[in-house]
């Protein structure tokens, strides 16, 4: 059932209402992307923190090794993947390029209707946001997202080129006590440094 008008407004504020007032958050999830070069879905678990304006999370394959770790704050992005032994770097600060944001963990609902068009659905009090990209050449064709009780369940992102991720979210605690350290990265040394978008 669509929700439209007054109604989708309301639904929005009072779930910024819900996000402004999460000071962190931690998050366990299976992810599964289905690439068209693939037949079967490359299948993975993760785990997420987010304190403030940094976030950081794990992904892990089927055999529990760490496939990637990612560490976002206001400045930075860095991506540690264990088995090529490389940390990609992007300095937000210098580069205008967008990065694929996940909504639910943005303070703002409301924004996201700048840059994308939403529309909004209900069958039995869980709600289904999609968000199309306004802009042309935008990457991403569309993104879903999931949500009971304003908390995130499920959320899918499809590419232009048929690529899809989606996210299942079993365990999500707002507001948890998190430390600096869960924060951090741990780089060994000799590890290789990259810059995909050019040094700072």
């Amino acid at each position: 059932m669509p929700v439209t008008g007054d109604a989708k407004a309301t639904f929005l504020q009072r779930w910024g209402e819900r996000l402004q007032a999460m000071r962190s958050l931690h998050m366990v999830f299976t992810q599964e992307k289905h690439l068209q070069l693939l037949r079967r879905p490359l299948l993975s678990q993760g785990e997420l923190w987010l304190k403030g304006d940094t976030l950081r999370y794990v992904l892990k394959n089927t055999a529990g090794d760490i496939e990637l770790e990612l560490r976002l704050d206001a400045q930075t992005v860095k991506t540690y993947y264990p088995l090529t032994q490389t940390l990609e770097v992007i300095d937000l600060r210098t580069t205008q390029t967008p990065l694929s944001s996940i909504p639910f963990l943005g303070r703002d609902p409301t924004a996201l209707t700048k840059e994308y068009e939403s529309e909004l659905s209900v069958v039995a009090e869980r709600y289904t946001l999609r968000l199309t990209p306004r802009h042309p050449d935008a990457p991403l064709a569309e993104m879903r997202l999931l949500l009971q009780d304003f908390l995130p369940q499920e959320f899918l992102q499809v590419e232009k080129n048929g690529n899809r991720t989606l996210m299942r979210i079993s365990t999500l605690t707002p507001n948890p006590e998190i430390s600096d350290a869960q924060l951090e990265l741990h780089i060994p040394p000799g590890t290789k440094v990259t810059y995909p978008l050019g040094k700072p």
